[in-house]
């Protein structure tokens, strides 16, 4: 009969070993469908559009019927992004690859309008709150309440404004209608915020709200991450079923099964555990599990054990470890799938990327980004906007200037226009986002500037070059940008001679 010991020498049994949860990914089912009492009573006056359970006072309301517990899947993400490390590292890449270190603003023509906005960016440090919050946050919560100081906390007219962000686990309630707008974001005319017995209210013009996947005219918002969080939560604890097989086999290095006699007195046990405690000490990080074996015994259930048998094994590597690489990548894919179309190599999975592949698959990654960074511009438009309102007041016009072009298409004018702040729109600089290679740029460049398309200075820039500091830069050290750099002279010669010419060449070559 075989018994496998544990550390207290005492044989292990399946009851002593403690088993955690396994992590299973949603979606693999429809949910129930909420019944006709769950949708009545429900509508916030939005006009016959769908509302979700939101967790606020109605623990036993079921999912929704396109949607689920936005108040869990927000707590989800905010825990996972705290504990899960692939999750932490994949928004922190896709936020970057969205904003990076060059977000700022370029030049506004009209001054009230542009002091409107450098006080604004310097008071609230704008670049960074935007980086390290609102993008981050953003994914995490897939809703965003910035809302303004109101009352006598207001600054007036002859200071910036300094924003706040509702956290929108401490019990903000919103309230929008559909005839305001088709939008969450125009939408929603009033948030609360519940404060002890105190509730404190920003109406229409003192916040502005931004929700992702509002679909349905609901005015609320679920989380970028979500799907994310689930394959996230997968791979670590797949990663830990790996960790926990290696450090099985740290502990069991080897099994060594021995003879019993049972033509001794004590039917041969003295014997073997002196055998067994030759190997139950070493080595120092690990231990050889003896196992016995009776040979022609009989248990009192008719059981009989026959094998005659003593021999020391060493366990090989768990098999399926390929199989468990394989499952890791899938739901790194997801993954990145749900964050934005990040590549798989972006996450420290290189598989069978190669050079080829590689900008192939960064394709879904540049197309998403751009869609995000839209959602960003339109945010701080809104902002902006807001601000300019507070400080100017809703009827107050600012300049702008436009290009047309004439019939022709060869020729641009300028011509301006004066418009309220609604119709204001900024220059943000946010990081260019495409998928084309250096050599297919240069010869994108290349082509366009031998057919006479491209000016020296728009090609300069397509490749990355600050065209009024080289012009600068040039100018001090005298040379002409766009012209190409004179021969250098011979060494040991004249200093005003030229340098080495081909000597095929005639007197007249340039």
């Amino acid at each position: 009969m075989s018994f496998i010991l544990g550390p207290d020498g005492q044989p292990v049994s399946s009851q002593q070993e403690a088993h955690a949860p396994s992590a299973l990914l949603r979606g693999g089912s429809l949910p129930a469908n909420p019944t006709i009492a769950d949708a009545y009573g429900l509508d916030p006056g939005l006009r016959g559009g769908w509302t979700y359970a939101d967790g606020l006072g109605r623990p036993s309301l079921r999912p929704g019927r396109y949607g689920v517990n936005r108040d869990a899947e927000r707590y989800k993400c905010r825990s996972m992004y705290y504990l899960n490390p692939l999750f932490w590292g994949a928004i922190q890449i896709a936020v970057s690859f969205l904003v990076s270190d060059s977000f700022s603003y370029g030049e506004v023509y009209d001054r009230a309008a542009r002091t409107a906005l450098e006080d604004f960016w310097q008071a609230n440090n704008l670049g960074t709150l935007i980086s390290e919050r609102w993008m981050p946050e953003f994914f995490l919560d897939g809703e965003q309440a910035t809302v303004w100081p109101t009352g006598d906390l207001d600054p007036g007219a002859d200071a910036p404004a300094r924003i706040a962000f509702l956290d929108l686990d401490a019990g903000v309630r919103v309230e929008g209608d559909t005839a305001l707008g088709t939008v969450a974001a125009d939408m929603v005319y009033a948030l609360h915020l519940r404060q002890g017995m105190r509730e404190r209210t920003w109406n229409r013009g003192e916040f502005v709200w931004t929700a992702q996947d509002a679909l349905h005219n609901d005015p609320r918002g679920f989380p970028l991450a979500s799907g994310a969080a689930d394959a996230a939560m997968a791979y670590i604890s797949l990663a830990n079923n790996r960790l926990n097989i290696h450090e099985i086999q740290q502990r069991i290095v080897g099994v060594y099964t021995a003879m019993l006699n049972p033509e001794e007195p004590d039917g041969g046990d003295a014997k073997w555990r002196a055998k067994g405690g030759a190997f139950r000490h070493i080595p120092p990080k690990g231990a050889v599990v003896p196992l016995i074996t009776r040979p022609g015994y009989t248990d009192k259930n008719g059981n009989k054990y026959d094998g005659v048998t003593e021999k020391l094994e060493f366990p090989r590597p768990a098999s399926g470890a390929s199989d468990a690489k394989e499952d890791m990548r899938v739901f790194l894919r997801i993954v990145g799938l749900c964050l934005g179309g990040l590549p798989e190599h972006w996450l420290g999975e290189g598989g069978s990327v190669n050079r080829a592949t590689a900008s192939e698959m960064s394709t879904p990654a540049v197309t998403l980004g751009l869609r995000r960074q839209a959602t960003l511009r339109s945010y701080l438009d809104r902002t902006l906007r807001t601000e300019l309102r507070r400080r100017n007041g809703s009827d107050r016009k600012y300049r702008l200037p436009y290009s047309k072009v004439s019939k022709d298409g060869l020729s641009r004018s300028t011509g301006y226009r004066t418009v309220t702040a609604d119709l204001m729109e900024f220059p943000w600089n946010l990081p260019r986002l495409d998928d084309d290679s250096l050599d297919t740029l240069l010869r994108v460049v290349t082509t366009m500037a031998d057919r006479s398309w491209l000016s020296d200075q728009t090609a300069a820039s397509r490749l990355g070059a600050d065209v009024p500091a080289e012009i600068e830069l040039m100018a001090a050290a005298g040379r002409t940008f766009g012209q190409g750099r004179a021969n250098v002279p011979t060494p040991g010669g004249d200093g005003h001679a030229q340098g080495n010419q081909d000597p095929a060449a005639g007197a007249n070559a340039p």
